[in-house]
């Protein structure tokens, strides 16, 4: 099964402490390892929050906002698409993220859109 991970910076986390952070592996050993033996697929950081632009449809119009569309104490700080045969196997990918130590990981299986009509999850 594929997975997003989304990787979220937590700066007002009451509960992230210096240790939490200097105890993060670094970035590369975890990039190695899992885009090595193909378990992730695809990802990249993000520009900050402050870069994006809300695209919405309102009554036929394309409305355009600067910034995120809601305001958040996480920002999405980039992502990570993995395939893990289980969920115990994806949060364990997962815990292994530097930012799962210094901010969070949102991890969310991916529902297919069956396009092709082949009977995708639903």
């Amino acid at each position: 099964m594929r997975y997003l991970m989304l990787v979220l910076s937590t700066p007002q986390d009451p509960d992230l402490t210096p240790q939490d952070e200097a105890g993060a592996p670094p970035i590369e050993g975890w990039v190695d390892r899992y885009y090595g033996d193909g378990t992730a697929s695809a990802g990249d950081r993000l520009r900050p929050p402050e870069d994006a632009v809300g695209v919405r449809v309102r009554g036929g119009k394309v409305l355009v906002t600067d910034g995120p569309f809601a305001e958040s104490k996480e920002a999405i700080g980039g992502f990570d698409v993995i395939e893990a045969p289980d969920l115990d196997t994806a949060i364990t990918v997962a815990s292994e993220h530097p930012m799962a130590h210094a901010g969070a990981i949102e991890l969310r299986p991916v529902w297919p859109l069956d396009l092709d009509g082949q009977g995708g999850e639903g």
